[in-house]
């Protein structure tokens, strides 16, 4: 089950959409601070390029926000744009004006040596420390960034958020744009915009916005990620794309020409597919020669050139951002006659798509090989050929060439995801314990440990797990030793993995004494049934969230020793909704105890409705319940002689 706060993930994606650069910009909840004024004006020119100029005033409302408010970072990108005109100053409560001096001004550049182009990201940062910001205060910034070029020659798209648990006094957005080039806008929860005539055969749309009364995120149920809509913010859509297939297609037009076979692409796809014994196993050692080898780093999908690099360039400093990833994996797919489109995608927690086409909506891009009706991540180092990463399951994306419409990539499946462990705990006669467990899984957590335990097996560090297993007994107040088992040798992610593990630990239990014992395994293992309690007291939401079904078993053994008599054990508990299902099963052999608990919930995501937060809370309630059950024992008398 996938259950978390999201608004940090929002504020990402609004700090990035908005391209502002503004450290201040990121949130005021509490009322740390607020927009005095904000003020944002948009040119856009007949090729698509554009010109913008921003103003902001914020003012420090308490002293838990002066380090957010008394510093500003701008950042653009160096190769398309120009940052002209920067004014900053602190202005304070009694109306002086204190400029930010040339000493308080930190540039950093991705710029290569000696003035060469940057290898991959091409932002600039401008950082602007305001002087002498005190409760009561504001800063003033304001700034213009030429864009020379557009993302997408004669095309513009804009998406624009103003935060609900941000104080806005006075926010003002306003773009102009030639009226022959059909730009269009869609406006949710912010009044309609104001449309007049401007200048040179022009049009202009003005919207305001204020919003005195910040949200509390906090009432939103801070249990559960929020599934983003565009409709759920103050939000403005603008756009002169027809449809999504323009987008599709403008892309391709940047992208396609850098995905050509050369002789260099053609020998090395010929020497990694050496030994595949059919079409997939050829794909799939491209792919993983792909995730393996080319590093990720740059700007993927965020404005700028939005034209992937040379392969031969990816090649030679082996990395990339995720355009070159696929473009170079569409090259080499395409060099042993294995056709692919990029597709482009939304990774984050928005899974819907604006009413009015525009690029920003993605911010990443992998490879669909229609072939075999699969999508590849190669930026992922977690994920086997065949599966995306979690955050790409379930998402709207559309292919760059053969475009077929908004399409969806394949949600995670219940019965994909899933967990067993086994736990054998012997109680010797003193009260120390020797443990051994066994751990299976399926789907992304057997993704994730199998690429992480098979990188920790091939450094100098590994051990098997002693020295952390020790350290970890220790500060849980016992003595004793441990190890990782049986970890497989993997050369990259697997969809399926096991390991086991063993102790022996000192003193663990009181046998001279009656005695409780909790009914869990001395270490949990990743994604325990045990977890699910954090849900028993969760608040519904307002809104659809993320979730995963999958299915948890867990078996613990425990034998105790002759000198100790079993009382009692739990009575088992069963707990079931219309989509998750709970168990857990006690039997008494002897002195010898098994439990075992299980939870399936069928839950199909990507997303639930509010009302699948009842039932988690409902299963959550009675995990917790059966986490404070006990076996009961008490020591047997000595005979007497």
């Amino acid at each position: 089950m996938t259950h978390s706060m999201g608004f940090s993930a929002l504020i990402v994606a609004v700090v990035m959409l908005l391209q502002t650069g503004s450290a201040c910009a990121a949130e005021s909840r509490k009322a740390g601070w607020k927009f005095h004024t904000y003020k944002q004006r948009i040119d856009v020119q007949a090729d698509g390029s554009a010109t913008e100029h921003f103003e902001r005033t914020y003012t420090l409302l308490a002293e838990s926000a002066l380090r957010m408010v008394s510093e500003e970072t701008i950042s653009y990108h160096e190769n398309e744009d120009v940052l002209e005109g920067v004014t900053a100053y602190t202005l304070k409560a009694d109306g002086k004006r204190i400029d930010v001096p040339k000493s308080s001004v930190q540039i950093t550049s991705h710029a290569g040596v000696d003035g060469a182009p940057p290898a991959f990201s091409d932002y600039k940062d401008q950082r602007l420390i305001f002087p002498n910001v005190e409760v009561g205060d504001s800063v003033f910034v304001a700034y213009t960034i030429r864009h020379q070029k557009p993302t997408f020659r004669n095309h513009y798209s804009l998406l624009h958020y103003f935060g609900t648990n941000t104080i806005y006094d006075e926010a003002e957005l306003v773009v102009t744009a030639p009226s022959a080039f059909g730009l269009r806008e869609k406006t949710y929860n912010i009044d309609a915009p104001v449309v007049t005539p401007a200048a040179g055969d022009r049009t202009q749309w003005k919207w305001t916005y204020t919003n005195t009364t910040p949200k509390d995120d906090d009432e939103d149920g801070s249990s559960f990620t929020r599934a983003w809509r565009y409709q759920d913010l103050p939000t403005v859509e603008v756009s002169n794309f027809s449809d999504y297939a323009q987008i599709a297609a403008a892309y391709e037009a940047e992208a396609a020409p850098r995905a050509q076979v050369d002789e260099r692409i053609k020998a090395l796809a010929a020497e990694m597919v050496k030994g595949a014994t059919g079409k997939r196993e050829r794909a799939e050692k491209v792919y993983q020669w792909v995730a393996k080898n080319i590093q990720f780093a740059g700007n993927c999908l965020s404005g700028g050139d939005v034209v992937p690099r040379r392969t031969a360039t990816i090649l030679d400093l082996k990395m990339g951002d995720c355009k070159d990833h696929a473009t170079l994996m569409q090259a080499l797919l395409a060099a042993v006659d294995i056709p692919s489109s990029q597709a482009l995608i939304y990774s984050g927690s928005w899974y819907e798509l604006p009413e009015l086409p525009c690029w920003q909506a993605f911010n990443h891009v992998i490879n669909y090989l229609p072939d075999f009706d699969v999508y590849a991540d190669a930026t992922s180092t977690d994920s086997p050929f065949g599966k995306l990463p979690h955050a790409e399951r379930g998402k709207q994306t559309i292919h760059t060439s053969a475009y077929r419409g908004v399409e969806a990539t394949p949600a995670s499946r219940p019965e994909d995801n899933w967990t067993e462990s086994v736990t054998h705990m012997t109680v010797l006669p003193g009260g120390d314990v020797d443990m051994e467990a066994k751990y299976r899984f399926g789907g992304p957590f057997a993704n994730g440990l199998s690429q992480q335990l098979t990188q920790w097996r091939k450094t100098p560090d590994f051990d098997g797990g002693t020295k952390y297993l020790k350290r970890w007994l220790e500060q849980t107040g016992y003595r004793g030793s441990g190890g990782y088992d049986d970890i497989p040798e993997t050369e990259g992610p697997k969809e399926t993995f096991s390991y086991g593990m063993h102790f022996h630990v000192e003193g663990y239990l009181d046998t001279s004494n009656p005695y409780g014992v909790t009914l869990s395994a001395l270490f949990p293992s990743p994604n325990a049934i045990a977890n699910q309690v954090a849900m028993a007291a969760a608040t519904r939401p307002a809104y659809d969230f993320l979730c995963d079904g999958d299915k948890k078993s867990e078996e613990l053994v425990i034998t105790f020793p002759p000198n100790v008599r079993l009382l009692a054990v739990p009575h088992d508990v069963r707990e079931q909704t219309p989509l998750v299902r709970f168990e857990a099963t006690y039997r008494q052999e002897g002195n010898v105890l098994h439990v075992k608990r299980a939870i399936v919930d069928s839950t199909p995501g990507p997303k639930c409705e509010p009302d699948v937060a009842e039932q988690y809370a409902k299963i959550g309630a009675a995990v917790k319940r059966d986490s404070k059950a006990q076996a009961v024992y008490q020591p047997i008398p000595a005979r007497r002689h």
